[in-house]
């Protein structure tokens, strides 16, 4: 796994953005989470600091750095019981040549801990191991009386996301994989769904597809909403069926190798979007091309995700749905009725990735910028997603308040009329280049021809 990417010079920069003069460093994956009745475990994430640093998805294992010792990792072998219930467990060896780390027995993380109790100590990763430390192979976590660092900790952490930014080329070649599964699951289901089909039918299909093309799993719990269900922003599927006349909104993504792509597409049930449909999907498709565009390094994502809200007040307007100049409207928030999310997010080894936020920069309180996930200028190798929309949210448009601030822009007759509507968003995730950006998921069909195109063939078929 991960053999493609450079996982000692990756380590080499970290420990020199550390500098650390005395002290250690511990990074925990994360343990297994039993389900409760059963003998079995929730999937397993390890820590992305840990999966960053090590390559690897591995419960119960600590990557560990000194000056004297460097980096190692203590990882666990399975005893009698483990190997009769599920198996041999991860080869020494092999994750030796996986990680190019010296691989040592977790029974050894007591006594190293142990000799470094003068010493500060930071955790990174998965801090379970203090709360449960037997999991780690530890006695536990009081008796080691060590000095924990949380201010150390929290340096080290924030040069660690520093470093995750930017994706290496590795990186990006497993990206393009999560991208290419993803694009066998959104194919599936434009040329496959049907009226009748139900939204838990589509999201069984849509995600055997991102397995057949190499997922190790989704990304994300997969989104899918059929007519207003698909105004929910994050919606589970359910066993509601697809109407003729409807939209669907899929919000569904695939993992490869621990890297996560993150897709959303719009799609008539029908052959083609009709009426509104057909006005709002283009609004908010041009909406993202421009955003697209304009992604380059020394951008500021906040600046896309405010020209986004400008340009979709303006459509609004010119479809009568709002009323007022757009500058006004976004001044005003007015436009978040309808769009209120952030234009995107960071992506890599998580789907909301590392590092969204500059350090010193304070998240807004405000209703059109609240839900913003990214607040840094671009840079080459960064990785975010780009997807606005237009939704009719219930919750949003049936409370009296935002009814009374908005009472003078907009035209709630045609807010009604379209209040089962749905949802409408387009997403893609885009690679920051030197001189512009590349779009990873862009052989997934989202223009109106494409997609007619292929409700027709579904239909036909």
């Amino acid at each position: 796994m991960q053999s493609n990417l450079n996982l000692g010079a990756r380590r080499d920069r970290i420990a020199r953005a550390w500098g650390l003069a005395r002290g250690a460093v511990i990074v925990p994956s994360g343990l297994h989470v039993p389900v409760q009745g059963t003998d079995q475990y929730h999937e397993f994430h390890a820590h992305p600091e840990f999966a960053y640093l090590a390559g690897a998805q591995l419960p119960g294992a600590v990557i560990a750095f000194d000056e004297s010792d460097g980096w190692q990792i203590f990882a666990p072998q399975a005893d009698l019981e483990d190997r009769v219930w599920v198996g041999d467990g991860t080869d020494h060896g092999e994750l030796a040549q996986r990680t190019g780390l010296a691989v040592r027995p977790l029974a050894d993380f007591q006594p190293w801990l142990e000799r470094r109790r003068a010493e500060p100590l930071a955790i990174l990763g998965n801090h379970d191991v203090v709360h449960r430390a037997a999991g780690y192979g530890l006695r536990s976590w009081a008796s080691l009386e060590l000095d924990v660092d949380e201010t150390l900790a929290e340096q080290l952490s924030e040069q660690v996301t520093d470093a995750r930014r930017a994706k290496d080329p590795g990186e990006i070649a497993l990206m393009q994989g999560a991208a290419d599964a993803s694009r066998a699951g959104h194919l599936y289901a434009l040329r496959h769904a049907r009226a009748g089909m139900s939204e838990r039918q589509l999201q069984i299909e849509v995600e055997a597809e991102f397995f057949r093309a190499g997922a190790e799993r989704t990304a994300y719990g997969s989104i899918v909403g059929t007519g207003s269900n698909g105004a929910v922003l994050h919606f589970s599927p359910t066993h509601r069926t697809m109407r003729g006349g409807e939209i669907v909104l899929m919000d569904a993504g695939a993992e490869f190798e621990g890297y996560a792509s993150d897709v959303t597409r719009t799609f008539p049930v029908g052959r083609r979007f009709e009426g509104a449909q057909r006005d709002l999907y283009q609004l908010v498709l041009d909406a993202q091309h421009s955003a697209i565009s304009a992604a380059r390094p020394g951008v500021e994502y906040r600046n896309l995700h405010m020209a986004a809200c400008h340009q979709i007040a303006e459509g609004l307007a010119g479809l009568g749905i709002l009323k007022g100049a757009a500058t006004e409207l976004v001044e005003r928030d007015a436009h978040a009725l309808f769009f209120p999310h952030g234009l995107g997010h960071m992506l890599g080894l998580s789907t909301h990735d590392a590092g969204g936020c500059l350090a010193g920069r304070t998240p807004s309180d405000r209703f059109g910028l609240k839900w913003l996930r990214a607040d840094l200028p671009l840079q080459p190798g960064y990785v975010v997603t780009i997807e606005p929309g237009i939704y009719f949210i219930k919750a949003l448009i049936d409370d009296p308040a935002r009814r009374e601030q908005f009472a003078d822009c907009v035209d709630w007759a045609k807010v009604e009329a379209l209040r089962g509507f749905g949802g409408i968003r387009i997403e893609d995730d885009i690679l920051i280049e030197e001189s512009g950006s590349r779009v990873l998921t862009a052989a997934i069909p989202k223009t109106i021809p494409e997609i007619e195109a292929l409700r027709a063939e579904a239909l036909d078929s």
